[in-house]
């Protein structure tokens, strides 16, 4: 596979068999320059600054639901859909952004959905009611719901096989820090300024993101492709498909209960419509929003599900291990918030990792180390008391970080890989899928095991958090087995023509 002739999503799987030499690898990666040049790295720097503030807007609200409550005189359960509307609307803007980047361009849906971010950014900050605020956050939810795959694809794509492993490294130092960081940046703003600062805090960072990609995001090579019809069915089928699962997912969670009514209904809403939807996909004349073909593939079928359960474990983690610091430790919130820094920092060290072996081992390798490096830590989280030292609770914390750090970049680049260039936007959607709905699936089932333990419990809670861990062990398990079926390395590739000087226009995927 070449960047002047990327492969349709329906080519034959060019994965080379797991039987291929060590040597013929290592001499194939030896020949291949991977480095990353000053003018990817100022594009990636404006891209990812957006996608931080996305990502921090996912988990920002958790700890002002209370102040929220207070300022709004609103019940928890009517404040929650800050944050759930916000992921609903992150749900039905994702399968939008492959086909858009397709139609118009990575830079102009950047600079489109970071605008849309900012906007209901500061009308969230002037909200009047909890009503109001509600409306703006789902507004919000639409811009951050295609800055995540946006930004995949232009980084994918611009990249370049050769380069697309450290590509997705830089990728997955925001996806890491991000969520943590939410809760602690969130805490910082309620108690030293104002909960509307948990929102306003994203103009001047959004402006600046916006100023700077104006002078450093070259131009689409096209205008966009006028002949890149839009699949309205499909749109009308997967969006709320996927939004209704996450909607379960979410209701499971706050309740505690996945079969209340409320719940079955979402699950069998979602999944008739995404059956629908695949009916439709497999007939339609009109490319589709995710072409279910991709799943032919074996690489890209096993880096989806790798992804899926990575989700479930980081969410899972998120959710259950500041908890436990909560009630069964008696810390504060932000107590609680700092605490997962480590998680963040080794994180990042993990996807730095991957990024710099891209080239010399597989991604099976690391992805299967990775989250056996995360059952570990979260095998000793399993063994936690109500005076479990901080330290070693710290270290097991880095490295079930560390472990999801190891296993995305390489697991993310292999799927590009697998897809070829031409499906990168659509295959992105399609991740990020999976990835979100593995994500609400990993807290709806930490959030009913550690009730159900709760409930029968005999004393002090921290054996019920401890035995909640289990759950996240299973889903690393899983997540190993699928890195397992991933096909042998791909043979590596010379990197892609960098922009022309006259032009300096950022590549465009061709019609799959």
């Amino acid at each position: 596979m070449t960047r002047g002739t990327p492969e349709s999503s329906t080519a034959p799987d060019t994965t080379t068999d797991p039987s291929q030499t060590a040597p013929a690898a290592a001499e194939a990666a030896a020949e291949v320059n991977d480095k990353l040049d000053p003018a990817f790295m100022r594009m990636a720097g404006v891209l990812l600054l957006a996608l931080l503030m996305a990502l921090l807007d996912e988990t920002i609200v958790n700890v002002g639901v209370k102040t929220l409550s207070s300022e709004f005189g609103s019940p928890l359960a009517t404040v929650q859909w800050v944050t759930a509307g916000y992921l609903l609307a992150v749900a039905v803007a994702t399968p939008f952004a492959g086909w858009a980047v397709d139609r118009f361009g990575g830079r102009t849906m950047w600079l489109a959905a970071v605008s849309l971010f900012v906007l209901g950014s500061v009308l969230s900050g002037f909200a009047w009611s909890i009503e109001s605020l509600i409306a703006f956050r789902v507004l919000q939810g639409l811009g951050g719901g295609m800055i995540v795959p946006v930004v995949q694809s232009v980084l994918a794509t611009t990249a370049g096989p050769a380069r697309v492993a450290k590509a997705m490294a830089l990728i997955s130092l925001p996806l890491t820090l991000g969520p943590i960081l939410g809760p602690v940046l969130g805490g910082v703003l309620v108690d030293a300024v104002s909960w509307r600062w948990m929102f306003l805090i994203n103009l001047p960072i959004g402006l600046i993101a916006l100023l700077l990609a104006l002078r450093t995001l070259p131009a689409d090579q096209h205008a966009g492709r006028p002949e890149e019809r839009l699949d309205v069915l499909g749109l009308a089928l997967l969006s709320p498909g996927f939004a209704a699962l996450v909607y379960g997912f979410t209701t499971a969670a706050h309740s505690g209960d996945a079969s209340s009514p409320k719940v079955l209904v979402a699950f069998v809403a979602g999944v008739l419509l995404l059956v629908g939807y695949a009916v439709h996909a497999l007939r339609t004349s009109v490319t589709p929003l995710i072409d279910l073909r991709m799943f032919g593939k074996r690489g890209f079928t096993m880096a989806v599900i790798t992804m899926f359960f990575v989700g479930a474990v980081a969410n899972a983690l998120l959710l259950l291990t500041p908890l436990y610091y909560q009630q069964s430790r008696d810390f504060g919130a932000l107590h609680a918030g700092l605490l997962l820094i480590p998680s963040g920092v080794l994180g990042a060290a993990g996807a730095i990792t991957s990024g710099k072996t891209a080239n010399k081992v597989t991604a099976r390798l690391t992805s299967t180390v990775g989250m056996l490096v995360t059952a570990l830590g979260a095998l000793a989280f399993s063994q936690i008391g109500s005076d479990t030292n901080t330290a070693l609770l710290s270290v097991a914390l880095g490295l079930t970080g560390y472990g999801i750090g190891l296993t995305a970049p390489g697991t993310m680049a292999f799927m590009y890989k697998a897809v070829g260039e031409a499906s990168a936007p659509r295959a992105t959607s399609a991740l990020f899928i999976f990835n979100q709905i593995g994500g609400a699936l990993g807290i709806a089932a930490i959030a009913i095991t550690l009730q159900e333990r709760l409930g029968t419990s005999d004393g002090h809670p921290a054996g019920a958090y401890g035995g909640s861990y289990w759950v996240i062990i299973a889903f690393s398990v899983i997540a190993v087995l699928a890195a397992l079926a991933l096909p042998g390395s791909f043979r590596a590739e010379a990197p892609p023509k960098q922009p022309t000087e006259d032009t300096g226009a950022l590549p465009r995927s061709t019609p799959a």
